[in-house]
């Protein structure tokens, strides 16, 4: 007698919302660099118990000044833009090696193609200017990713690849997760054109 192939049951189908939640937060995080330096085959966690934490710093958008995509994500994958600012805040340093640097403000852009179901040939940069207690500059770190593809995406937790390449932090990588805080289900429908989002950022020896 011949057996039916199990159906997985509508719970265990990602959706085309919760791929466009991937999608959007997975973009703006290659772009801004916020990840481990681990190839993308290697578990984020398994790299990050090797490496040494020299600084953490809360992480989120400008209010009133998310992240954009131009054009904005759709079902279809297109060349897109990616630009936003970004605040950093809270900063401590585990080991006392740049416990000076408190705060912090990046810009970042970049391109991938891009759609609600995935993201690759992603290329980009971010700059952190970073500040003292006293709100004093300290000099601006040069993030580059090293990821250039996304198939999946944990909302609450996103790990990808980037090195600081220049300035305070040099030849430091980062690791970062993110939670987007605005509402991307309309990427589906009528498209997304930005995101709101918040989480850490850490520097890792």
């Amino acid at each position: 007698m011949n057996t039916l192939p199990t159906v997985p049951s509508p719970r265990s189908r990602p959706t085309k919302v919760s791929r466009a939640i991937k999608t959007a937060a997975t973009t703006l995080m290659a772009l801004t660099a916020l990840a481990t330096s681990a190839p993308a085959s290697v578990p984020a966690s398994t790299i990050q118990h090797k490496a040494a934490e020299t600084l953490r710093c809360r992480l989120h958008t400008v209010p009133g000044h998310p992240i954009t995509f131009t054009p904005k994500l759709t079902l279809q994958p297109r060349t897109t833009k990616v630009s936003g600012s970004l605040k950093l805040t809270d900063c401590t340093s585990p080991d006392g090696k740049y416990a000076q640097l408190r705060t912090g403000s990046g810009e970042a852009s970049g391109t991938g193609q891009a759609s609600c179901g995935g993201a690759s040939g992603i290329n980009g940069s971010a700059a952190i200017t970073w500040y003292d207690r006293s709100g004093r500059s300290l000099g601006t770190s040069t993030l580059k990713p090293t990821l250039r593809s996304v198939n999946s995406y944990n909302p609450a937790d996103s790990f990808l690849a980037g090195e600081v390449t220049r300035g305070p932090l040099a030849h430091l990588h980062a690791a970062g997760s993110i939670t987007p805080t605005s509402d991307v289900t309309a990427c589906t429908s009528s498209g997304l054109r930005s995101l709101h989002g918040t989480g850490t950022l850490r520097f890792l020896r």
